[in-house]
């Protein structure tokens, strides 16, 4: 176990790993990583009977292997597990081809290496004006204050959500995230979501601009002109992938710099490293822990045989810490060889759409927090589950360390 990751009870442990339930109330994040360990080691292709029944994959090449196989493991049933029944999925994550190529093609221009770079120095400037006030008050709470908003913000700029999109969209997250699981229709979470992206939606057609969902909104899909409720599927993954994964990232990456004040000398003496420091701590702490898969016929995996139709959760949080693939893998090590490595993103056609705008964001954030002196945790940090598999922080209050600690910024 690593020193970032408290103890959890043994009982707790056991009980996880004959019994693996993602949404039970003592499972959380601490937990998971010494219960995806155990079943690495003893139970590498496991099953549970949470949920109607579920096959657990943990190691590296499995998971891997299915995130590939997107004709055997397929996303077109859905990701999440459990959800309300009748809850609309998400483009392009929750299609298979054609219809996945189709959303996809639609959906990444804005999200291309290019594209991110022609975005970098506004991206640079949001992510300025964001943690300078923090870092010169020296107290904050980097959640509130930087992870939140940040990728909002960026969200807009590539996409071109207004801004009472901006700020509603999270809260909305959280209600989805509370009642999928468990409501057993998506009318507690869903309206609100539609309601919004239908504003969104008209006033991109009423008031066009230079913005990527004034396109959006006039594109043609397979031939006809794209309908409203495909642009809500659409609109829904911009939404919410487009934030959360990122906020739960950049949580993490400050997290450990606030805990590790070397970090930030070892940065500032080798720059050069911060792409490194951003892989291994997507890495380390994947923003969201698992997805599912349903398989499409009998599959062979591991001396095993998966029979069809079962809902496979594939661990990537046990995946980016396997030792037979990252030695030393609960250390988080900026001489890593192959940082990228990691499955955070995906893997295959499922590939995150998002991921060069994701590290230009946490790259940027980084970089500007080094310009300045190194921020201390103000009470003990708590990580926590939404949706039983996005792991991230309520809030991280920090305060500036005491005039005779601090460092001058290299």
């Amino acid at each position: 176990m690593s020193d970032f990751l408290t103890e959890p009870d043994p009982a707790a442990v056991a009980r996880q790993a004959g019994a693996f339930d993602h949404h039970a109330p003592e499972f959380t994040p601490d937990l998971a990583h010494a219960v995806h360990h155990r079943l690495q080691d003893e139970r590498p292709i496991a099953r549970t009977d949470a949920h109607g029944g579920l096959v657990l994959l943990s190691r590296y090449a499995d998971v891997r292997q299915a995130l590939k196989d997107h004709r055997r493991f397929t996303s077109g049933s859905g990701v999440f597990c459990p959800r309300a029944p009748g809850t609309p999925y998400f483009a392009p994550l929750e299609y298979d081809p054609p219809l996945h190529t189709a959303y996809r093609d639609l959906m990444r221009p804005p999200f291309t290496a290019a594209a991110v770079r022609a975005l970098r120095p506004k991206v640079d400037r949001l992510v300025a004006e964001l943690v300078s006030p923090v870092a010169e008050a020296g107290e904050g709470d980097l959640v509130k204050d930087i992870a939140v908003p940040l990728p909002l913000a960026a969200l807009s700029l590539a996409v071109g959500f207004s801004e009472e999109a901006q700020s509603r969209i999270r809260a909305l997250t959280r209600n989805t995230w509370e009642r999928m699981p468990k409501d057993s229709h998506p009318d507690g979470f869903w309206p609100a979501f539609a309601e919004l992206f239908d504003q969104e939606i008209r006033r991109a057609r009423r008031h066009p601009g230079d913005d990527y969902l004034s396109a959006l909104v006039r594109a043609d899909f397979q031939g006809r002109p794209v309908t409203d409720e495909e642009l809500h599927v659409m609109l829904v993954a911009f939404a919410i992938a487009g934030h959360e994964t990122t906020m739960n990232a950049l949580s993490h990456l400050m997290w450990n710099l606030a805990r590790q004040p070397d970090l930030y000398d070892r940065l500032r003496a080798r720059p050069h490293l911060v792409p490194h420091a951003v892989e291994e701590t997507l890495r380390m702490w994947p923003p969201v822990d698992h997805g599912s898969r349903l398989t499409q016929g009998d599959t062979a995996m591991g001396g095993e045989v998966i029979p069809a139709g079962s809902r496979v959760l594939l661990l990537t949080g046990a995946a980016n810490h396997d030792p037979r693939v990252f030695d030393d893998p609960c250390a988080f090590r900026l001489d890593r060889d192959r940082p990228q490595r990691h499955l955070s993103f995906g893997f295959g056609i499922h590939f995150c759409i998002g991921a060069h705008l994701a590290r230009a964001e946490l790259e940027s954030v980084l970089m500007e927090l080094l310009r300045h002196p190194p921020l201390t945790l103000r009470e003990p940090a708590v990580r926590r589950y939404e949706n039983g598999r996005h792991v991230g922080f309520d809030r991280l209050l920090i305060r500036a360390p005491a005039p005779n600690q601090r460092r001058a910024p290299g």
